[in-house]
């Protein structure tokens, strides 16, 4: 049972596939490490970004309505400028 590790452990072949699985695994720890720290860096900006959005999302709808208002005033105020002549 201990015969293929030191086999492996005496050839050139079997050291750089070791090296190549460890590099692999330090890539793989490395790669979860980043993208945890950057979500956690990263979700307060998004969240700040979304907060943003909505009020902006807000005041748009509010200013449209307003919008949509002023044109009711106008439509109505030509109607009444037409039926003046």
């Amino acid at each position: 049972m201990n015969i293929f590790p030191t086999i492996l452990a005496k050839t050139t072949t079997g050291g750089t596939i070791e090296i190549i699985v460890l590099l692999l695994v330090a890539g793989i720890i490395a790669w979860f490490a980043a993208y945890f720290y950057y979500r956690s860096v990263y979700m307060k900006r998004i969240n700040t970004l979304e907060t943003e959005n909505e009020g902006l999302v807000r005041k748009a709808d509010g200013l449209q309505a307003a919008n949509n208002e002023l044109n009711d005033r106008i439509r109505q105020l030509e109607q009444e400028l037409g039926e003046k002549k």
